[in-house]
């Protein structure tokens, strides 16, 4: 050791390389390349069983069933068809999937390009050209286009994940035995620093996401959905946390929401499957710009601003929890 480098500094310094390094492996495992590829040997691990066709089962409710999804150009091209066909091989198969494409990625003002399987993978899958109101906007323009009083139940999906095959099966289940709830399989609420505590088995929620799907009645969403998100996207936050968003409006409208935790689909097979791919991980995705405990206060002091804010939390002013 240098003489001329007192101890502790010498001491100090080590400590703070080696949390460098300790900060860089633990990124590296937790939403860097080392994730992304366990997260892909878990998929492969389960080709068999994600290639598997679904016994067909009784629907469990009279309602048409239409899954809404949207993608960005680059999960179009290459990782939506993957997502679609899970969606389609389900016990109880949705009547339509609806992708609403833009014309242009608002966020790089890169164009869409339809690419050929969009028109050849099934008649039940239809493309509608939208405007991009961010990750709502995969819910927004089916709303709209389904009149308010009609008997149909939207299941709103996410591009980057794989769906077993009992889920709508399973989320339809639960909706006969709880009209006017919105179900999902993966939910939380919001602790004392704003942070998600996550909910363990099947049990009422304040959140609910919208990567594991969820499916709620056309009436859960009254009138004014749209209006309600133009007026969120206004804040980065809204837009980047649309399950705050939309959740926010579902307690406006009076209907429950319940995370659904059943031994054929739950959050544990899914990863176990690796039913998240990979790509939903890389650079650029929205839920890494920034903490998802600093988007939600942000997202309800906005919300709040409008007389809009509902959903129970911590104070507006509360500090936010780290780690």
């Amino acid at each position: 050791m240098d003489p001329a480098v007192p101890t502790p500094v010498f001491v100090a310094l080590a400590f703070a390389a080696a949390a460098l390094v300790g900060f860089g492996i633990h990124h590296a495992l937790r939403r860097g390349p080392v994730k992304r590829f366990r997260r892909r040997l878990r998929t492969a691990r389960a080709a068999r069983e994600w290639a598997r066709p679904a016994v067909p089962a009784a629907r469990p409710v009279p309602s048409r069933v239409i899954v809404s999804m949207t993608t960005s150009p680059a999960r179009l091209a290459d990782g939506l068809e993957r997502s679609v066909r899970t969606l389609l091989n389900q016990t109880c198969p949705p009547d339509e999937i609806h992708l609403n494409v833009p014309h242009v990625f608002r966020r790089t003002g890169e164009p869409y390009v339809l690419p050929a399987w969009c028109a050849t993978i099934d008649s039940r899958v239809r493309v509608f050209r939208v405007d991009d109101v961010g990750p709502a906007t995969k819910t927004v323009p089916t709303i709209e286009r389904i009149p308010a009083g009609e008997d149909v139940v939207v299941v709103v999906a996410d591009d980057d994940v794989l769906y077993l095959q009992e889920s709508i099966e399973h989320l339809l289940r639960a909706m006969a035995e709880r009209p006017g709830t919105v179900v999902g399989f993966s939910g939380y609420d919001l602790g004392p620093g704003w942070e998600s505590q996550l909910a363990k088995g099947t049990q009422p929620v304040q959140l609910i996401e919208g990567w594991a799907c969820y499916a709620a009645h056309r009436s859960a969403f009254g009138t004014g959905f749209a209006e309600h998100v133009a007026r969120a996207n206004e804040c980065r936050a809204c837009f980047c946390h649309d399950d705050v968003v939309v959740s926010n409006w579902f307690e406006l409208q009076g209907a429950p929401r319940l995370q659904l935790q059943t031994a054929a689909v739950n959050r544990r097979r899914m990863r176990r499957m690796g039913a998240q791919l990979d790509y939903g991980y890389l650079p650029g995705a929205l839920h890494q710009e920034s903490s998802g405990a600093s988007r939600a206060r942000d997202a309800a002091r906005h919300l709040a601003a409008m007389g809009l804010w509902k959903l129970r939390s911590p104070p507006l002013d509360a500090e936010v929890r780290v780690g």
